[in-house]
């Protein structure tokens, strides 16, 4: 279900998703803004025209309620580009009801989804062929508790690894998966579909979903 009152969003971190996500939210004509670290790396991110169409730039800490608070206003939905970063996180969701913005997207990993019995998480499988799995997992599974916990409307997208593409996958939609694992593999470009379409539908709400990039 589209959210016809979603216009103006905010991405916090233009890295490799952030910049993937600045630009399929210009292309759907959305009204853009980004909260950034440093204003200089931004040019080494994003070409002279995108930066020309930011609505507004913010620079500042993302474990800062002052800066956030400024990134913040008149802004319908926050989207971070950042994951396993549990200040961030909650720091960012209080914001997020403090200054009365609709939703925030967070990206998690493919390790907090289930398996397709719905109750073994992802990381247990995954610990046979990743020895990291359980630490990644416990990482997010922090910073989403930290969001659930404040209270306000969230999707959590748990990718897998993400690597840029080129080009987005035409039927990424149709592998989209409500709390159950997709794949664990996700072009940037189709991450940034998924994390926008949060953004603008209602359908995902205070869900974690996942997805992957068709073969």
């Amino acid at each position: 279900m589209t959210s016809p009152n979603v216009n103006h969003i905010l991405i916090v971190g233009v890295g490799g998703l952030g910049t993937h996500m600045v630009h399929e939210a210009l292309e759907r004509e959305l009204t853009v803004s980004v909260m950034v670290r440093d204003r200089g790396r931004l040019s080494t991110r994003l070409d002279a025209d995108t930066i020309e169409r930011l609505s507004r730039i913010t620079v500042g800490d993302a474990t800062d309620p002052a800066a956030l608070d400024r990134a913040m206003q008149d802004v319908d939905v926050a989207i971070s580009g950042n994951g396993a970063h549990r200040r961030m996180a909650l720091a960012m969701a209080e914001a997020v009801k403090r200054n009365g913005v609709q939703k925030l997207i967070w990206p998690a990993g493919g390790s907090n989804a289930m398996e397709e019995d719905g109750v073994t998480p992802a990381y247990k499988k995954l610990m046979e062929s990743w020895p990291g799995a359980e630490q990644a997992y416990r990482a997010h599974q922090a910073c989403i508790d930290a969001i659930r916990g404040t209270g306000i409307n969230y999707v959590i997208f748990g990718p897998g690894r993400m690597t840029p593409a080129g080009r987005r996958s035409p039927d990424v939609g149709s592998t989209v998966r409500i709390n159950r694992v997709a794949g664990m593999s996700i072009s940037y470009e189709d991450a940034a579909w998924v994390m926008l379409e949060a953004a603008t539908t209602s359908g995902w709400d205070r869900e974690l979903v996942s997805a992957a990039t068709p073969h």
